[in-house]
């Protein structure tokens, strides 16, 4: 089991947030419980766990009353609001009709639903924090008050996700999995490389929640809406040209292994959307600046590789670090930076001398560039 030690980050511990684990600080300073802070235990909060599993529906609140909370907003929030409209919201994605939700639209459905507020000024906080490090401190503790009480909203919703309410669940789980990959502080507050990997798959396991909770019903609506440009994308198809040959020779790693037919399924799956994603995003011919299609993966995955990934199985861990590819040559958006690197560190160094004929061409590229 891993070990960390409290380091008195307020409103909460960041170490205890990502490890998922009561916070002795947030005891003694008699704050909030940790189920309202923590965002890795978002997708096991009232909000985000089904309630009824066949049709994924989920709770959530309407405006009237989430817009009862009560600000606590400053001039250093209006601030951060125009750092968003101004900059921030450029980093999101590369695509122009994205932007404009991000700058527009996404801000005008934040005055309605105050978590999503909260949220999108928690990361422009931390892309505050990166613009002026001589205030690194006091922007990334901003951040993390600002998630607290994001979070806190969020999980305080009573109405069932529909056609209603999906825009703004699938808007700020988006802005919740930036938040992890980008929040520097409580990376730099884990012990150990097992440490990251926990936090890693905790990202993988939060932005996979959004599948269930808005993808899997209300994707057709949501073609519809006034998101739609973040649905559209390229979709590639099987043979996934321009895919690199170690990429494809994965599927050797299903077929070597003594594994039985649900675990062969599952890791095939991720294998296949994985060489989708390449072949999306042409890594490694082309590097990124911005996060736009990093996070299409991790949606697309199963309840069975989840699971066998929340274990730790090697194959599903060797599958995580090829991903890790991709995030090394989305490396240059500010929310991602040396993640993909950290991740094949961290899998190499969990699997030891034995898997490692699987890692060296992870390896080998983040060695290269």
């Amino acid at each position: 089991m891993s070990r960390w030690q409290c380091d008195e980050t307020q409103p909460r511990c960041v170490n205890c947030a990502t490890a998922d684990a009561q916070c002795q600080y947030l005891a003694s300073a008699k704050v909030a419980s940790s189920s309202e802070h923590d965002p890795s235990s978002l997708a096991r909060s009232p909000a985000f766990s089904n309630t009824d599993e066949a049709n994924g529906t989920a709770a959530v609140s309407t405006p009237s009353t989430v817009g009862r909370m009560s600000p606590t907003w400053d001039i250093h929030d209006m601030e951060l609001l125009h750092h968003w409209c101004t900059h921030t919201y450029k980093t999101m994605t590369d695509v122009p009709d994205q932007q404009l939700i991000w700058q527009i639209t996404a801000v005008t459905i934040s005055f309605t639903y105050p978590f999503l507020l909260n949220e999108l000024l928690a990361i422009a906080a931390l892309h505050m924090a990166i613009c002026r490090p001589e205030s690194e401190n006091v922007w990334h503790t901003r951040a993390t008050e600002l998630q607290s009480l994001a979070l806190k909203g969020f999980n305080s919703m009573e109405q069932q996700v529909d056609e209603s309410n999906c825009v703004v669940v699938l808007l700020f789980s988006a802005l919740v999995g930036t938040h992890l990959l980008g929040d520097r502080a409580r990376i730099r507050a884990l012990a150990s490389s097992s440490d990251y990997l926990d936090h890693l798959v905790s990202c993988v396991n939060l932005m996979r929640s959004v599948r269930g909770l808005v993808l899997k019903n209300h994707s057709a609506f949501l073609l519809q809406s006034s998101v739609r440009a973040l649905m559209i994308t390229r979709n590639p198809k099987p043979p996934y040209d321009g895919v690199p040959s170690e990429c494809r020779q994965l599927t050797a790693l299903i077929t070597e292994s003594d594994l039985g037919p649900s675990s062969i399924e599952a890791y095939g799956t991720a294998i296949d959307r994985l060489l989708w994603l390449f072949d999306l995003a042409q890594v490694p011919s082309k590097p990124h600046d911005t996060p736009r299609s990093v996070f299409a993966w991790p949606v697309q995955l199963t309840d069975e590789y989840m699971a066998l990934l929340n274990q730790r199985r090697p194959e599903a861990l060797i599958i995580l670090a090829y991903y890790g590819v991709i995030l090394h040559f989305f490396r240059n958006a500010w929310c991602i930076g040396d993640a993909g690197a950290s991740m094949i560190r961290a899998i190499d160094a969990q699997l030891g001398s034995y898997w490692s004929r699987w890692l060296q061409w992870p390896m080998s590229m983040i060695a290269s560039s």
